[in-house]
């Protein structure tokens, strides 16, 4: 994690023992929560993921993929991440504006207020879109799909950068607390020389003992705990500590205070959860029984056709024929006496594929990770019509809809305060507490669009019902044409400036009057003459 110049020098304290203790027992406490779904991550790793580190210390690259007979699980999650990243997150769009909350009086909300929150929003959409958010994001989703994303914000090298890290849950360790909140991250790196702490975290400060090893066994392994935690002492401060803790050598390298709303450099959003667990539970873990059995399922056709082309013999054993020297393959002689045989033996059962729907159920594990919904039509030739699209979206976002929300109160609000706070940090922008009181955060992404598109779809089946009651040129006249205007540019997310004023609106009505006019009086003479 970077460090502020405005954190506090690293110190060991005089009782770093006792606080060592108080981490470290937060941290097995984290961890034992963890041992409990690893068995459930190994499985669907094994099975959806198998190009990533296993949770019990293979080596990086090592092959996994010997119980993955089925692709539609472990190509169709990278789909489900870009999917929901269009809808939550469009890469080159914008997901989310600033507007004054109920708290700023309304004779404060001037036009320059809004102005300076437009350009501060596009400053956030600016440094999302120069950085590595796009690729990570995509990461982290995979992670979502599981159940639990973790996203770690950090300031760049440069003025203005910023820097997101996906983190799985290999290495990453998480405790609840209040409010059904997170309030402890542990991540832990085992395969750290001593020296390349140093190079790592160059703000640390070694224990003498440590110093000595480094001299003495440069390449010495050690177990480092990055550990983030909520400070209990005051409940109503917005405060969290950050440790370097080395568990090799049981002392703590650094810390320091993280103060204020997006002061944490972690993100974590779940799926759906249960109850007081901490971890979330995703549409694969799901989809995990339809995933084993497609699976199992191709394994039994393999097996049925490797039994159908190398087949099995009996023979009569008289002292001539060796079937351990025999290769079945074409050309071949194979020696017997008179009158022994060699015969195929047919398999008392059949494996019937026929019975068996494939398709189903590869559909089902496409369906479970919502890959289908914006899929064009099988075998269709034209793409799919924007009403078409609008309507499978809304759909989708009524399937998501707790989704939506948690993805709007775990990721979409702390992201934006923790850039802001970076930014503030920065000097870049100077702008107050978003907190929903006194600046608001309005998603405009078109999944958490949802309600706004339905909005529309409701406004639009009251205008035929209107037209249909009382005829077509009933209907406008019962409706304010310039609210009904602002009503659908609002639902649209278009930009208020685009909107002509009323005077601007009259005018143009006039002269389009006139061009009709004109245009009515040469047909005529045309049709005279």
């Amino acid at each position: 994690m970077e460090r502020y110049d405005s954190d506090p020098a690293p110190s060991v304290s005089q009782g770093q023992d006792a606080k060592y203790k108080k981490i470290m027992d937060k941290y097995q406490k984290a961890k034992s929560r963890w041992n409990t779904w690893t068995d459930v991550w190994e499985e669907i790793y094994d099975y959806v993921f198998p190009d990533r580190e296993s949770f019990y210390g293979e080596m990086y690259g090592s092959r996994r993929t010997e119980k993955v007979y089925d692709e539609t699980a472990s190509t169709g999650v990278p789909r489900f991440a870009s999917r929901l990243q269009l809808g939550f997150f469009p890469p080159n769009g914008n997901a989310f504006k600033l507007i004054a909350g109920p708290e700023i009086p309304d004779e404060a909300v001037t036009p320059n207020l809004e102005f300076e929150l437009n350009k501060i929003t596009e400053i956030i959409h600016e440094g999302l879109r120069n950085s590595n958010f796009n690729a990570e994001f995509h990461e982290g989703l995979q992670d979502l799909g599981i159940g639990t994303m973790n996203m770690l914000v950090e300031p760049g090298r440069f003025l203005g950068d910023l820097h997101f890290t996906a983190v799985p849950p290999t290495n990453l360790a998480l405790i609840g607390g209040g409010m059904d909140q997170v309030t402890g991250w542990f991540r832990w790196m085992y395969d750290c020389d001593i020296t390349d702490i140093k190079h790592r975290y160059p703000y640390i400060k070694y224990t003498p003992e440590m110093e000595a090893i480094q001299k003495r066994d440069p390449r010495r392994k050690t177990r480092i705990i990055e550990a983030t935690c909520y400070d209990p002492d005051d409940k109503f401060k917005d405060e969290h500590s950050y440790y370097i803790i080395s568990e090799t050598d049981k002392a703590i390298l650094y810390e320091t205070k993280l103060k204020g709303r997006g002061s944490v450099p972690w993100i974590t959003t779940r799926w759906s959860k249960s109850g007081f667990e901490v971890w979330g539970r995703g549409p694969v873990l799901q989809a995990m029984p339809a995933i084993k059995t497609l699976n199992l399922t191709i394994q039994l056709i393999l097996e049925n056709a490797e039994m159908a082309i190398g087949g099995a013999y009996v023979y009569d054993d008289d002292g001539v024929f060796n079937p351990d020297n025999i290769t079945i393959q074409p050309g071949t002689f194979i020696p017997r006496s008179p009158g022994s045989q060699i015969q195929n033996l047919q398999s008392p059962a059949r494996f019937d594929v026929a019975q068996l729907i494939l398709d189903d159920m590869r559909r089902n594990v496409r369906k479970a990770m919502f890959i289908d919904e914006l899929d064009s039509r099988p075998n269709a030739k034209t793409p799919l019509s924007a009403t078409e699209v609008s309507e499978r979206l809304a759909d989708v976002a009524r399937d998501m809809g707790a989704v939506a929300g948690r993805m709007q109160k775990e990721f979409l609000m702390p992201l934006v305060e923790r850039i802001v706070f970076i930014y503030s940090q920065q000097g870049i922008i100077n702008i107050p507490k978003i907190d929903g009181r006194e600046i608001k955060i309005v998603p405009v992404s078109p999944l958490l669009r949802a309600q706004d598109l339905q909005d529309v779809a409701d406004f639009t089946r009251f205008n035929q019902a209107i037209a249909g009651t009382f005829g077509q040129e009933i209907g406008p006249a019962l409706l304010n044409q310039e609210n009904v205007v602002k009503f659908l540019a609002e639902k649209f997310g278009m930009k208020p400036e685009l909107l002509a004023k009323q005077e601007q609106v009259e005018s143009n009505m006039q002269m389009a009057m006139q061009l009709l006019q004109g245009g009515m009086s040469e047909q005529n003479q045309t049709g005279g003459n």
